[in-house]
């Protein structure tokens, strides 16, 4: 018998350059590479100076075990900064934005790769907090004492809630603007919005505020001048006549960028790099959700004018490349433990192209084009994360494109946003919560994706996409148990007992209820309990970072920050919000759904039953749990029962979620779909669901039907999402 064999092969990069084809390599060489751009840390010289800011990975549960491992590892690495003598009686702000400027100015070294065209190296920091002594013990007492950030952190996730912190990035900053108006009429506004302080202000917390981001208005500034320096130099000793005059453009550039206004395609991609690899510097968080916006829609008019007065166009797809391989150098973040460096990897750098203009019309442009010709020769590449905005009249072109790169890449570029759905998503949001004045008719084409796949506006908005991951499911367990943990929590590490206690309102003996209506009702109280105790874990940590972690760099880039004279962690963003996304949320249809059929429409068996089923992981309890799996209804089949369910649930989690705002920055809660990867993990944390799904299997992924309920067909399971959308 013939053996049939397939063979898998996959995409190499092609047509690069030896230029390229070098600083690709290299960068892939990872730990054998001489020089890379792993984490530095820098310290005041105190004794209780520390580095490591852990409120912003209390969204990544992986990293609990090693938080204090990080804390006092990277405290034993950091070298010392000499800080002025007054540098303690100054505030928190001023501290940090003198901090980061001496560091990356006059600490870091400036290194130019043979070949790059671009400057901008050494960037993934860990900076001291540039706290006081006394600043140190009250934070240290919020996040690691007994009922600190920490504590509650842990005890939420591993009861099953899911997680919540403060965390970086996952923004557009205003990148077209820096280079429209330069670093230097950034500094001119914040300048003159600080000369019409009063006296009273000047002095407090506004004037603080203003002066720390004036001082981080000129780091760019600074900097390139280094690099401008080194350039020059190896200028002086490059026998290559093409490279020497590469060297001294690049040296004239940064001259000129990113404090001036840029003129040309080369200094436009210079001082974007350079603007953008120090919000990541500022945030010590590298990369993760720091997003470029609508790529090839601001740079073109500086590819015009560089096509129009000479510029070779394989040349500007070269320092694009450049462009590329310096995104990818987050990564050395993580260099030496191998993490994010596969087809997984998570930083999320975003790019965006194509989509609507503000004419209403396509917006796909040549520089579109020469950026899809960039991915596709540079694939398989991890950074920047491209995305295609697509719409009902996007062109025959660029989908033959698209399609064609799909069909043969490692999954580049993504198709994450279809412009009539998002652009109402946004303005309904908008319409909402009474920001129609920010998000309107006349700009939401403006709209791009964070991170993953998260819209927001660009330049004015910090929307804190993954701030807060809640398990809905977790509300359908207390509504079975009245208000408790169905099984008791034993520690994975200590092998410590938690007795079960009554955490969520008490809702009954679900074992007594007669209808399908009083579990609902108990379901409904659950759902928000468990809303309200993440809006309340949230606060703990946004309120320490909006009063010992602010980031004055990034707030110069953020509109609205400079005209509140509040930092971007304070709520200074115009648009701010911060999302609460649901996960679980098939499942919990589905759970809800197997309860009502099997309990109470066809009263196969008791609610006492359920639960004892439930507790054994449904382990003796096989043929009931293949009815549940098989028999009763399902999210994504296009079933109007299930379906309406999905409705009711969506609902209640969305209308209670807009009720709450952060006490301490003002910021509005909102709902969002979004599972991450918290359905692969958060299946080993929560119990045995009602739907027959054991413990230690995955849970639902977004607004997507459990795995293997979509039976029949994508146009069902689509169908069944848009009805609980709003159709």
């Amino acid at each position: 018998m013939q053996e049939n064999t397939t063979t898998i092969t996959m995409k190499e990069p092609s047509k690069l350059s030896k230029r390229i084809k070098w600083l690709r390599d290299y960068y892939f060489k990872g730990t054998e590479r001489k020089w890379n751009n792993e984490y530095s840390a820098w310290t005041t010289g105190t004794d209780w100076d520390i580095q490591f800011e852990e409120l912003t990975y209390y969204i990544v549960p992986e990293t609990y075990a090693f938080l204090e491992t990080y804390t006092f590892s990277i405290k034993q690495a950091a070298k010392k900064v000499n800080v002025p003598k007054d540098f303690f009686s100054q505030s928190i702000p001023e501290r940090k934005a003198w901090f980061l400027k001496e560091t990356v100015v006059n600490y870091l070294p400036q290194e130019i790769l043979p070949g790059d065209l671009l400057a901008g190296a050494k960037f993934n920091l860990m900076t001291s907090m540039c706290l006081t002594e006394q600043e140190t013990k009250e934070r240290g007492k919020l996040v690691y004492g007994k009922n600190g950030a920490r504590a509650k952190m842990k005890w939420f996730h591993d009861h099953g809630y899911g997680n919540s912190g403060a965390t970086s990035g996952h923004l557009i900053p205003g990148y077209d603007k820096a280079l429209k108006i330069g670093w230097k009429g950034i500094y001119a506004e914040i300048d003159s919005l600080y000369d019409q302080l009063s006296d009273s202000e000047k002095t407090g917390a506004k004037g603080e505020q203003l002066r720390a981001m004036m001082t981080a208005a000129t780091v760019a500034k600074e900097l390139a001048k280094k690099y401008s320096l080194v350039a020059k130099q190896k200028a002086e000793k490059e026998n290559d006549p093409e490279r020497k005059k590469e060297l001294i453009q690049m040296s004239e550039n940064l001259e000129k960028v990113p404090w001036e206004p840029v003129e040309t395609f080369w200094e436009a991609l210079q001082s974007l790099w350079m603007t953008h690899m120090l919000v990541m510097s500022d945030e010590n968080y590298p990369g993760p959700g720091v997003s470029f916006g609508r790529f090839d829609q601001y740079l073109l008019p500086y590819w015009e004018k560089s096509i129009a007065n000479g510029m070779d166009r394989e040349f500007g797809k070269e320092i694009l490349k450049t462009f590329w391989m310096h995104a990818n150098t987050a990564y050395d973040a993580s260099i030496r433990v191998g993490a994010n460096q596969g087809i997984t990897a998570g930083y999320g750098q975003l790019i965006t192209l194509s989509g609507i203009g503000k004419d209403g019309k396509d917006a796909t442009n040549e520089l579109t084009y020469a950026i899809l010709e960039v991915i596709d020769e540079m694939s398989p590449i991890l950074e920047p994360k491209p995305n295609v905005r697509l719409h009902r009249d996007s062109p025959a072109k660029l989908m033959n494109v698209v399609v064609n790169m799909i069909s043969s890449s490692q999954g580049a570029p993504f198709l994450l946003n279809f412009d009539e759905r998002s652009m109402a998503g946004m303005m309904r949001e908008a319409k909402f919560n009474g920001i129609e004045s920010l998000i309107n008719d006349s700009n939401v084409q403006e709209y791009s994706p964070v991170g993953c796949l998260e819209n927001t506006m660009c330049g004015n908005d910090r929307s804190g996409t993954v701030d807060n991951n809640l398990n809905l499911l977790k509300a359908v367990e207390l509504a079975l148990t009245g208000g408790k943990d169905l099984k008791m929590f034993i520690d994975p590490i200590t092998g410590k007992k938690e007795k079960i206690k009554q955490d969520g309102p008490n809702t009954g003996n679900s074992e007594g209820f007669k209808t399908w209506e009083e579990f609902f009702a108990a379901y409904e109280k659950q759902t928000k309990y468990i809303v309200d105790r993440c809006v309340n874990l949230y606060e703990v940590s946004e309120s320490i970072r909006a009063k010992y972690a602010p980031t004055p760099y990034l707030s110069c880039l953020v509109g609205g920050c400079a005209q509140k004279g509040l930092d971007v962690t304070q709520g200074g963003a115009e648009i701010s919000f911060t999302t609460i996304e649901a996960v679980t949320y098939a499942t919990t249809v589905d759970s809800l759904l197997a309860i009502k059929y099997l309990v109470f429409d066809k009263k196969i068996i008791s609610m006492n039953e359920l639960i004892e089923a439930l507790k054994a992981n449904w382990s003796g309890f096989e043929v009931l749990q293949a009815r549940a799996k098989n028999r009763a209804p399902k999210f994504g089949r296009d079933d109007n029962e299930a379906d309406a369910m999905g409705e009711y649930v969506m609902d209640i989690w969305t209308k209670e979620t807009w009720k709450h705002k952060t006490i301490s920055t003002d910021r509005q809660f909102r709902p969002g779909m979004l599972s991450w990867n918290y359905w692969v993990g958060d299946g080993f944390v929560l119990s045995a669901s009602a739907d027959g799904r054991p413990k230690g299997t995955f849970l639902s992924n977004a607004i997507c039907p459990s795995n293997g309920a979509d039976i029949n067909g994508p146009t069902s399971n689509t169908n069944s999402v848009g009805k609980v959308l709003g159709g």
